[in-house]
């Protein structure tokens, strides 16, 4: 049952991990924002998925007690440890990549807004049976 819940943040992870990795040659033109740069706010918003999806999976799963009632912590230190292994992958296996320490940075940030927008869904029911 453990694993039901976490199907959604495994395929959003894989989903991750194959695009941060993607060597520079198939990346896409990336448009240019005024306000705050497209990278910035597109690791915002991946992360911020990742950890919503983590965090609902730790919450909804019955099988550790400490793990559902601390679902936000666990979920917020999962995140940037994952964003902090895909800088260092990026810097250190050489397919035209660099790790940022302003990826980390935009990655935690999205980690740490998900937290209380997971609150507001689960307190108002925003999301009916999702959650």
């Amino acid at each position: 049952m453990f694993l039901k819940y976490h199907i959604p943040t495994l395929a959003w992870a894989t989903v991750i991990l194959f695009l941060t990795l993607l060597p520079t040659a198939n990346m896409p033109p990336v448009p240019q924002w005024e306000l705050i740069s497209f990278m910035t706010a597109s690791h915002a918003v991946v992360f911020f998925i990742l950890t919503f999806l983590m965090r609902r999976g730790f919450y909804l799963q019955k099988a550790n007690n400490s793990l559902r009632r601390h679902s936000g912590l666990y979920a917020v230190i999962l995140s940037i440890i994952f964003g902090s292994i895909i800088e260092y992958l990026q810097s250190t296996l050489g397919w035209g990549r660099q790790g940022d320490i302003m990826d980390i940075v935009s990655n935690s940030i999205g980690t740490l807004l998900a937290i209380p927008a997971f609150n507001l869904v689960l307190r108002h029911r925003l999301l009916g049976n999702f959650l």
